[in-house]
């Protein structure tokens, strides 16, 4: 199949894509990825075309907005607004153009999806939603929490869609005008994605117990990266691993916690607390902790990484949260924003983590103190240890395969 793969986002939103990508490659499908040119080259690795959305400017805008304008104002909410609306003009007009030059199936993120399931709409080109995190995470307090289900996570997707709508809606209007869709059909997000099948990349074992996904909606298990193959680990990392005991994880992934020198000290700080070793792993936002028992490294591919961990501290990206549960690693996580709050409450719900700190207020007497009730009592390791068992019996990418050929 000629296959369309529509992904963009952050490092964590868009590397689980790439594992997916080269295993539809390697079944034999002709892949396309349409992403923004800051993602490009983690699929032309693995010797994906890209077709380029060219979203430069507006990732520019938002990253300007999140480092200098953190003030709710109304001309704040406006440019955000308006920055977010040409996003989705220009993902419409990109996976419109390339439906149109010949595909068998469109692929799509959570954030493009409600264009993509209109182009598809207007083509009949089949659409799934392939997504690592849903709109209903966003509202973890409905989403999230156990005595609320089964109802709760399908309350906070319709909240989540509905306040998303006036996103999406001129690019909505323009693709119904482009495709030849009839006047008078649904204009919000609820609508469009109301029906539409959508694969979840993690396992179900994380959700609370009697959730209630939307009508087409299932679990399949996590898509993982996939390394470069040139990766060859640092030597100054493998030679401080083979110098002392396992040591504790500190990363943020492309999240930004707003201050990295404090964040930074706080780490030094908890680490000489508790007489560990440490690897932080500098991010974005450029961690860089000075120690005798402390090395700062920058990128390094989880599935290698976690394993020789003792416990982890992390942001609760998706991602890396499910890296973490694949090795079985003990962690703290200590969310920023967005879904990362969500996983962060299944983690302490499932009694994978002692607590969950919020980073931005994180202190080290915290972080010392969660840490070593995460180090001290093996309950937590061994319940991940557990559910790392099921996690790597599942296989997300096969289920997605499979559903190619039955959409």
């Amino acid at each position: 199949m000629r296959i369309l793969l529509v992904t963009w986002g952050s490092t964590g939103d868009v590397a689980p894509y790439a594992g997916l990508a080269v295993r539809l490659a390697a079944a034999g499908h002709q892949v396309v990825v349409a992403t923004s040119e800051r993602n490009a080259a983690t699929f032309r690795l693995h010797g994906m075309p890209v077709r380029v959305l060219p979203l430069a400017r507006q990732e520019e805008s938002a990253l300007a907005a999140d480092r200098f304008d953190r003030w709710q104002s109304p001309a704040r909410l406006r440019r955000r607004k308006r920055n977010a609306q040409d996003m989705a003009h220009i993902m419409a007009h990109g996976v419109l153009e390339a439906v149109r030059e010949g595909v068998d199936a469109i692929l799509a993120h959570p954030l493009p999806h409600p264009v993509c399931a209109e182009i598809a709409a207007g083509t009949g080109v089949p659409c799934i939603g392939i997504y690592t995190a849903t709109p209903g995470m966003l509202l973890p307090r409905l989403s999230a929490s156990p005595s609320l289900a089964p109802h709760g996570y399908r309350v906070a997707e319709k909240l989540a869609q509905a306040a998303m709508s006036p996103l999406y809606a001129p690019a909505l209007s323009w693709v119904r005008k482009e495709a030849g869709l009839r006047h008078g059909r649904g204009r919000t997000v609820v609508d469009v994605l109301r029906g539409q099948r959508v694969l979840h990349g993690y396992s179900s074992a994380l959700l609370p117990k009697g959730m209630s996904l939307p009508k087409r909606h299932s679990c399949v298990g996590y898509w993982w990266p996939v390394r470069d193959p040139g990766w060859r680990p640092d030597a100054r990392l493998v030679d401080f691993l083979a110098s002392g005991p396992p040591p504790v994880y500190f990363g943020f992934g492309s999240a930004s916690p707003d201050d990295a020198e404090r964040l930074s000290d706080t780490i030094r700080d908890a680490v000489r607390l508790l007489g560990v070793r440490a690897v932080v792993q500098a991010g974005v936002q450029g961690l860089n902790v000075h120690a005798d028992n402390v090395l700062t490294i920058n990128e390094c591919p989880h599935d290698w990484l976690f394993p020789r961990m003792s416990a982890l501290v992390h942001h609760a990206g998706p991602g890396t949260t499910g890296a973490g549960l694949r090795a079985g690693a003990p962690a703290v996580p200590a969310p920023l924003a967005l879904d990362m709050h969500f996983w962060a409450h299944r983690m302490t719900a499932l009694g994978l983590a002692p607590t969950r700190l919020p980073a931005r207020r994180l202190t080290s007497q915290e972080l010392a103190g969660a840490l070593r009730t995460t180090l001290r009592d093996e309950q937590y390791r061994k319940r991940c240890t557990r559910l790392a068992q099921i996690i790597n019996s599942e296989d997300g990418a096969a289920r997605v395969l499979s559903a190619l050929t039955t959409h």
